[in-house]
């Protein structure tokens, strides 16, 4: 048997099926766009681990006469927060007598499952960012929960915690003023401006419910004090992001995405390799990636956790 002119040997025909495999690794691999890209700020390694600068800040300016001197100050001091890549990998084995009795369709499917499992795998992890997020973290800064109290680098505290807040539109709206109250290392309010609402699939026809009507959600309704022409102040305010894969149905968070500090860092991107075993005639398909991800700093999200 050939394929493509060439003949097919024991010695040849795992690479010969591999740029098909590949094709159909990556189509699938791809086929579905990847969650946590909407959320994470997703930055290049080419280090083991990558050290992030957990940033100090100056007090406000003060005046200064015409032959005083300029005041210097010293920042509160910086910190730093370090990500550590993970590899992971999976693959797949082929018998040669799987190609000689043209059993192609088995092996395609072979390729398939694997793209679509590399991209499960990223947005599964990721997504474990929001799903501890309300837990102390022995491996986040400090070993601080993403959102709760937190300590700023000048000794003070802040908080990123909105309470037990269902998803709706006045607590959505209460959600927006504690947001203009956040305060950076100084204890200087940032003026964070939430942009990003990210919600589970449970909440998402909730969530649009409430950003895409032009009047208020259930105005006029019983126990409802707006009225039915009061406009709604929502109305397309937040991107909505929906993560699959977040394991509390009542949980949501609001972010501010040209400040917040959630990165994900590629070491090495998904690819997709080959080897023939010469004494057994399996060849050998696996896929490989390395990838770390997390938080630098409570800036920039807030989160609610509606008790059941």
């Amino acid at each position: 048997m050939a394929m493509g002119g060439v003949a097919l040997t024991r010695d040849n025909f795992g690479k010969l099926l591999e740029p098909g495999l590949r094709k159909i690794f990556f189509d699938n691999l791809n086929n579905i766009p990847w969650q946590f890209t909407e959320v994470f700020n997703v930055l290049k390694s080419t280090k083991h681990m990558e050290t992030d600068l957990r940033m100090g800040d100056f007090g406000l300016w003060g005046k200064k006469g015409t032959l005083d001197a300029t005041q210097y100050e010293d920042p509160t001091p910086m910190d730093s927060v370090s990500y550590r890549h993970e590899t992971f990998s999976k693959g797949f084995l082929v018998e040669k007598e799987l190609v000689d009795d043209e059993l192609y369709g088995q092996i395609n499917k072979f390729a398939k499952r694997l793209g679509v499992r590399a991209n499960q795998t990223v947005d599964i992890d990721a997504a474990g960012l929001f799903n501890r997020a309300f837990t102390a973290d022995p491996n986040a800064y400090k070993g601080e929960a993403l959102i709760g109290t937190h300590t700023r680098l000048d000794g003070g505290t802040r908080t990123n915690f909105l309470g037990a807040l269902a998803l709706n539109e006045p607590n959505l709206e209460i959600a927006h003023k504690l947001a203009a109250e956040q305060v950076d290392e100084r204890g200087i309010k940032i003026r964070m401006n939430p942009d990003t609402l990210v919600v589970p699939r449970s909440l998402e026809l909730t969530a649009r419910k409430i950003l895409g009507t032009t009047y208020m959600p259930d105005a006029g309704t019983t126990g409802n004090t707006y009225a039915k022409n009061d406009i709604n102040p929502l109305k397309g305010r937040y991107k909505i992001v929906v993560l699959d894969y977040l394991t509390d149905p009542n949980a949501w968070f609001l972010l501010d995405s040209k400040i917040h500090e959630l990165n994900f860092f590629w070491r090495e991107k998904p690819n997709f390799k080959n080897q023939t075993d010469f004494d057994t005639d399996v060849a050998k398909y696996k896929g490989r990636m390395r990838y770390s991800y997390g938080w630098t700093s409570d800036i920039g999200i807030m989160g609610a956790k509606p008790t059941a």
